[in-house]
């Protein structure tokens, strides 16, 4: 079973992925997959002739200074993502068929957290989607602890659908708006049903 997981910027995905982990879920995160490509050198020269060499960093990609240009430039973050997003959805399809081959483990449930799940139409991919989601005031002040100004915050929460449309097209909806305890909570409920959904699914195929 492929789970979607997404939501909006600063909304704790990594920490809900991170639970989904500890219950017994294999993850993929597109940030680690994104942080590998950007070594690959048909990533790396395209990105370095778009914004120069300054953008390098002993022979690497610097990803603060390429997140500050690419959130500045539109025109530039869409080609970016039109670069990398089709290299980081095969990387999750195939570490999925490799998965879940007969001689592995059939019964497995993998999560996958892309910030762009809906935008790059990758839902229709997926057997469930769970989107996190939480208050403006709560993610802009966690946010703000982080460092992000409040230029950034807008203009990375612009760079993706609004919340709601997100949490309207999931199956499952976590809000982290309040303590650890109740997101880990809600976690839990969804990998219950998660695990009852799968076993089901895997009897049909068996029947």
């Amino acid at each position: 079973m492929l789970v979607g997981l997404t939501g909006g910027f600063g909304c704790g995905k990594s920490t809900v992925l991170k639970l989904f982990e500890k219950l017994g879920a294999t993850v993929l995160s597109a940030d680690s997959i994104v942080h590998d490509l950007l070594k690959r050198a048909e990533v790396r020269g395209p990105i370095t002739e778009m914004f120069g060499p300054n953008i390098l960093v002993k022979g690497e990609i610097d990803r603060k200074k390429l997140s500050k240009k690419v959130f500045s430039d539109e025109t530039k973050r869409k080609k970016i993502e039109r670069l990398i997003h089709p290299h980081v959805l095969e990387t999750i399809e195939q570490t999925y068929i490799n998965a879940t081959n007969p001689t592995c483990n059939p019964e497995i449930i993998m999560v996958a957290e892309l910030p762009l799940l809906f935008e790059t139409g990758f839902d229709k991919g997926v057997d469930a989607v769970v989107v996190v989601r939480a208050e403006s005031d709560v993610i802009s002040k966690r946010l703000r602890r982080k460092g992000f100004s409040a230029e950034e915050i807008r203009t990375r929460a612009a760079a993706q659908f609004p919340i709601d449309e997100k949490a309207s097209r999931a199956d499952y909806v976590i809000d982290n708006s309040g303590s650890l305890e109740d997101m880990e909570r809600q976690v839990r409920v969804v990998w219950e049903d998660l695990s009852r959904t799968s076993a089901r699914g895997l009897k049909e195929r068996h029947a």
